[in-house]
């Protein structure tokens, strides 16, 4: 056998056709930060600015991340920089740093602007589209509660968690793509924003309808998960429809609505329903009609907070196609402004930290992390500096804690050592991935920012 470089060639008589295996080595990983080009910071507030969510990957062998610019800050430390008096028009300049000669990377900066917090005495009307962190309520505590965004009126057709008045457009587990398609079954939440062309309004399948009248009735009832996750908090919109029949209640000529029983789509002609087929019609995300139908006050400001479930699994974080995602982005934003002409699109950027590999189920956090990082330099690639078009960057995920934003498990089951261990020490094991829930107020500081700017 002759070795010759990487390759190995093998000269045998038996197997004079045998072929080269190539032993090529993959490319060296190369480091990154991203950071869109303004931070939205909130007066008088701790504003956090951590490493790990803007890193590429939390991989920091010998690089560092160090602050500097002509912000204020109240503390650089190696994992996080904090800043509680923004000024507007500052900078924050970020630099990445391989330790071994003290190359410096790669430099960016990005300018803050600030938003005063606990002013303004005119309603402002806001609307938030998004996964699961939208449904668990990450804005309550920073919008809300806090009293930072005073007289402020979230729309949607979900009741706000634990926020009585307010509504959301929150889906648990559900990607931008979802709400590109027709909701139509007994535990699938109401999508309202995907509707058929022309006069046609689509209400949803009456089983569904059904369901959230009864979750709205009998609240203490022994609900399945999935019961009360997707049928839950429409009880506003629940009264009306029929609590028998999951029909809506007082129809017109040309509604559309999906009937479980018949397992057909129905369409209202002004005396009865008749069957009718979903390609009768043509279908589009159309946030006015969305508005119309139900009878909601146009938002001046529409956030989207997606992307999450979208790609967290994806199987190769560096090849991830991120097309269509940001045509529907693009489609979404187009639609609203069609209804609302003088509105504010905002794209939040999602968390791109998902909390330490040491958690109770199990998930590869890193690699969550790393997928995410890549939606994330691709949103700030793509949607950055848009603001003639209307379009803004809000950054939620910089003010995450990948380690202490996060909920801790107290069961031995999993924090023990090993199962015969009999002393005090214990592993610090992580639940509730990748929500950090300690963190959501945090993580509502940019869009009170954003709001408080420009309301």
């Amino acid at each position: 056998m002759k070795k010759i470089g990487l390759a190995v060639i093998v000269s045998c008589t038996l197997f004079p056709s045998i072929p080269v295996i190539s032993q090529t080595s993959p490319a060296p990983f190369t480091n990154d930060i991203c950071l869109p080009s303004k931070l939205y910071l909130l007066s008088g507030t701790q504003n956090e600015i951590f490493v790990e969510p803007l890193l590429k990957r939390w991989r920091p062998y010998n690089d560092v991340v160090r602050f500097s610019g002509t912000a204020r800050f109240k503390r650089r430390l190696q994992r996080v920089a904090s800043i509680t008096a923004p000024k507007d028009n500052t900078t924050i300049t970020l630099s990445l740093i391989n330790q071994d000669n003290f190359d410096t990377i790669k430099t960016i900066t990005s300018t803050i602007v600030v938003g005063e917090k606990g002013t303004g005495s005119d309603t402002i009307t806001v609307s938030i589209l998004g996964d699961s962190f939208t449904n668990g309520a990450f804005f309550k505590d920073a919008l809300i509660t806090s009293g930072n965004v005073p007289k402020l009126q979230l729309i949607g057709l979900r009741d706000a968690l634990d926020c009585p008045g307010q509504f959301d457009e929150g889906r648990g587990g559900w990607t931008l793509d979802d709400y590109f398609s027709v909701s139509t079954e007994r535990t699938q939440s109401y999508n309202g924003f995907w509707q058929p062309d022309g006069n046609y309004r689509y209400w949803g399948s009456t089983h569904f309808w059904k369901l959230a009248n009864e979750v709205r009735l009998h609240p203490q009832n022994k609900w399945t998960f999935d019961e009360r996750y997707w049928a839950g908090r429409f009880s506003t919109c629940s009264l009306l429809f029929d609590t028998a029949t999951g029909y809506k209640l007082k129809p017109e000529v040309n509604d559309v609505m999906y009937d479980n029983t018949k397992k057909n789509y129905v369409q209202f002609d002004g005396s009865k329903w008749k069957n009718a087929a979903y390609n009768n019609f043509t279908w589009h995300f159309n946030y006015g009609k969305y508005l119309s139908m139900w009878k909601l006050k146009a938002p001046s400001v529409f956030a989207e907070f997606l992307g999450s479930n979208d790609f967290s699994n994806a199987p190769y974080p560096g090849r991830i196609d991120f097309s269509k995602w940001n045509a529907q982005i693009k489609e979404v934003a187009a639609s609203y402004f069609k209804a609302v002409p003088n509105g504010k699109f905002v794209i939040m950027i999602p968390p791109s930290t998902s909390g330490i590999l040491d958690n109770q189920p199990g998930e590869f956090t890193t690699k969550e992390n790393a997928c995410i990082w890549e939606l994330r330099k691709n949103i700030i690639e793509t949607f950055d500096n848009k603001e003639s078009e209307k379009i803004f960057l809000v950054d939620a995920a910089i003010a995450i804690d990948n380690y202490y934003g996060f909920n801790f498990t107290a069961d031995s089951a999993y924090t023990k050592p090993y199962a015969a261990y009999e002393g005090k020490e214990r592993i610090a094991v992580q639940t509730g991935n990748s929500h950090p829930y300690p963190n959501y107020p945090a993580m509502g500081y940019s869009l009170a920012a954003f709001i408080q700017k420009f309301r």
